[in-house]
């Protein structure tokens, strides 16, 4: 039997908050070949935000139509994440980190974040440099700022 404190509060409040608007680093989490609800193919990225919990879904459509459309939005994403131009095997994007604008879009009456967005790497400089989201704590871990002790502690 599942045990489990439900609290009714957690219901009301609405769960999950956005991600507040802004420039943030974001890192490809999961990248997968699906297809659109047109029947179009799509790569679907899955992005952990820098210093948040939360996650933002980018949607890149391939549309034969709007050949010009698509291509730069592909080259926003070689752009901002240096992945290999014309590299089109989204399992060697995962890990990357780039960056994007996010805002916040309303949908049925929902609040969720979405990428404007992807900023290019040589625009990137001004942004903090990547922040882990501590699960644990609810606190950002600033990978930089880690200590790890001598090479020799290592034990790989």
């Amino acid at each position: 039997m599942l045990k489990w404190n439900y609290d009714h509060q957690d219901y009301l409040n609405g769960g999950f908050k956005p991600i507040p608007p802004g420039k943030y680093r974001v890192r490809i989490d999961n990248a997968e070949e699906q297809v659109s609800k047109s029947g179009r193919d799509m790569i679907k990225l899955t992005l952990d935000v820098s210093g948040q919990s939360g996650k933002v879904y980018y949607y890149m459509v391939f549309m034969p139509e709007y050949k010009e459309t698509t291509n730069k939005k592909l080259g926003d994403i070689y752009m901002s994440f240096d992945i290999e131009q014309g590299h089109l095997e989204p399992v060697y994007w995962i890990g990357k980190v780039g960056a994007a604008q996010i805002s916040i879009e309303v949908r049925e009456g929902k609040e969720r974040s979405v990428v404007d967005f992807f900023i290019p790497r040589a625009e990137q400089g001004a942004l903090p440099p990547w922040q882990e989201k501590n699960k644990a704590s609810g606190g950002v871990i600033n990978p930089e700022m880690i200590n790890i002790g001598e090479e020799s502690d290592i034990p790989f």
